[in-house]
């Protein structure tokens, strides 16, 4: 990990800097940004006690910057269940499309231990600065969250064992059902418009599918749900989601989207 971190001059001149935040909110934001806790991936583990200790506020202060800068600037958002803190435009300013980038930023981004900041980096990382949020609760619409000048990164360039390379004429099941259904869910992932969908991006949506359940015709209905709904990658079904509240450290899968909605908070 580098031992410095970039920050733009224009920070100091930006009209919302200088309009809307505090000294201390400032202060900390420019803390949150250039910390010896911070990582590759813009999403790492700090406590208010270490704020506290090397930034010299008092909890009070740090307390309602948290705030300040998660609910009126939304450019963090904090778990208090991990004590994770999401820098929401790290991507735009300091991801890159190196080889040699690309391998420890996705180790970290799996090491996250928030499954809703995992899952969006995760989107982040697979897509083309495009994270699509789909409501699993009584909608089947779909919220999106774009960022133009986001890098994306191709997880996996094309090669001679590619797991996409001649896909029609490919077997990915013995059971015919369930095999169809995932070359039905192949051809309308390459359909989508705008739509990065590499050999990883495909490894771990299928990764995910048999986390979910070791039923073929379970992962038919899920597979058939995420083509219905436009979805770039699986999800549970919606009656079971209805039965989880609350997401955990489970696998990535295992995650609430009513809860990463407000996470990754109004855009407007």
């Amino acid at each position: 990990m580098a031992i410095y971190r970039n920050i733009q001059m224009s920070f100091w001149t930006d009209t919302k800097i200088v309009d809307d935040f505090t000294p201390v909110q400032k202060l900390l934001y420019l803390y949150l940004m250039t910390n010896p806790h911070t990582n590759l991936c813009g999403c790492y583990e700090i406590s208010f006690k270490q704020v506290v200790n090397e930034t010299g506020l008092t909890y009070k202060q740090i307390k309602y910057a948290f705030k300040a800068l998660q609910e009126d600037h939304k450019v963090i958002i904090y778990s208090e269940d991990t004590k994770e803190v999401l820098i929401v435009n790290w991507s735009k300013y300091n991801w890159t499309a190196s080889e040699k980038y690309r391998k420890p930023l996705e180790k970290e981004i799996v090491s996250v231990k928030d499954t809703v900041f995992r899952q969006y980096l995760i989107d982040l990382f697979n897509g083309v600065g495009t994270v699509s949020i789909p409501y699993p609760y009584g909608s089947d619409t779909t919220d999106t969250v774009t960022d133009t000048d986001t890098i994306s990164i191709d997880s996996n360039k094309t090669n001679s064992n590619s797991i996409l390379k001649g896909w029609k004429n490919k077997k990915y099941s013995e059971n015919e059902d369930l095999d169809k259904a995932i070359h039905d869910f192949i051809e309308f992932r390459k359909k989508m418009p705008s739509s990065s969908f590499t050999d990883r991006a495909f490894e771990l949506a299928m990764n995910r599918l048999d986390g979910m359940t070791s039923d073929d015709n379970e992962k038919i209905a899920i597979i058939n749900q995420s083509i219905e709904c436009g979805w770039k990658s699986f999800y549970e079904l919606k009656s079971e989601r209805k039965k989880n509240s609350k997401f955990n450290n489970a696998p990535i899968r295992d995650y609430d989207m009513e809860e990463l909605e407000r996470k990754l908070l109004a855009t407007n």
